[in-house]
């Protein structure tokens, strides 16, 4: 092969299709071309997490096989959020490596290296889901499993309802008889269940009927911690965000939101909305007088972030704020120095 300076060049050249997603904060797709910026750095990547691009990568040579193989790869950013590309080109070197010595060709088998990380539980659950949505594969026999619990969920053993056939139906919401049944149904499931729902709802553009009854039910149940906390991730990639920004100013006035458990999820899932300046302050007036001790690496992980990087910064510069927030500002200064 010729010089290779990217991932995407190293798929192509070796003949490979591939999907691209972000597993930073949810799941998202990235087309080929937002990845291909990404790696050579014409943008910041846009979901970074603790300091890192958390992508899984699909790829395929139908040429070769039907077979699909994935890598899982946390790549290090710098504080702008630019891929360092010093190792990316690591990986592609333990790459070609690895298919310099492979009699089977290109592969997901890799010797053990540092920029690998294996999803939680659901997330990789979900991930399977959105990969076979993607690819336009048959459902699952798991689908159909959690269909008919839907259906009735008190004639059957919730324990019985695998995981995977939950977000499947998740992956499938776009469908109309699948969203209308979990919306009339949610609220007569076993917890154990709808929490499972809800979180990979994280990975889906909710709908407006959808996003309304979430809300109704986050707010029906005020002070049911693990219920907000999953709510609040089911709504994260909402299509409605003029509820979902009235929901946060109201979950940030309720004196029990005012908790770590509450504030992490808002800032994990929900930085896109804190892009609005007001949003933005009450959350951290929030976070420096309910839980200083995470004010610092909140901050530092949010700061990271593209859209929310520049009104941050602004904001430490403010003259107009809280004796409280001007206290954890300063603390966060007194800790890098």
């Amino acid at each position: 092969m010729t010089s290779i300076g990217t991932i995407s060049e190293f798929l192509l050249q070796a003949g490979c299709q591939y999907l691209v997603f972000d597993l930073g904060r949810g799941i998202r797709r990235l087309d080929s071309q937002q990845f291909l910026d990404i790696e050579t750095n014409k943008i910041p990547h846009p979901y970074p997490r603790l300091g890192y691009a958390w992508f899984g990568l699909v790829f395929w040579n139908k040429q070769l096989s039907h077979q699909h193989y994935i890598w899982f790869l946390k790549l290090p950013l710098d504080e702008r959020g630019l891929l360092v590309g010093a190792a990316r080109n690591h990986f592609l070197g333990i790459v070609l490596e690895a298919l310099a010595s492979s009699q089977e060709g290109l592969t997901d088998q890799l010797p053990e290296h540092p920029y690998r990380f294996l999803p939680g539980q659901q997330q990789l659950a979900s991930f399977n889901s959105l990969v076979r949505k993607a690819l336009a594969l048959p459902k699952s026999s798991y689908f159909e499993q959690a269909i008919s619990y839907l259906t009735s969920p008190h004639e059957q053993d919730w324990r019985e309802v695998p995981m995977q056939g939950l977000t499947d139906v998740v992956a499938n919401l776009d469908e109309p008889q699948t969203g209308a049944l979990l919306a009339t149904q949610m609220e007569k499931l076993h917890p154990d269940v709808l929490h499972t729902l809800l979180g990979a709802m994280e990975n889906q553009a909710i709908d407006t009927a959808l996003t309304a009854k979430l809300v109704q039910m986050a707010q029906m149940h005020s002070g049911d911690i693990p219920l907000q906390q999953a709510c609040l991730r089911a709504l994260s990639q909402s299509v409605d965000n003029i509820v979902v920004m009235q929901h946060l100013h109201w979950l940030l006035g309720q004196s029990w939101a005012s908790c770590g458990d509450i504030l992490i999820v808002i800032s994990g899932r929900h930085w896109q909305h804190l892009s609005d300046e007001a949003l933005l302050q009450d959350y951290l007036n929030n976070l420096a007088a309910q839980c200083p001790e995470l004010f610092s690496p909140v901050f530092a992980d949010l700061v990271r972030i593209p859209v929310l990087r520049e009104g941050l910064l602004k904001l430490l510069r403010a003259p107009q704020k809280s004796e409280t927030l001007t206290q954890a500002i300063g603390q966060l200064f007194s800790e890098q120095n």
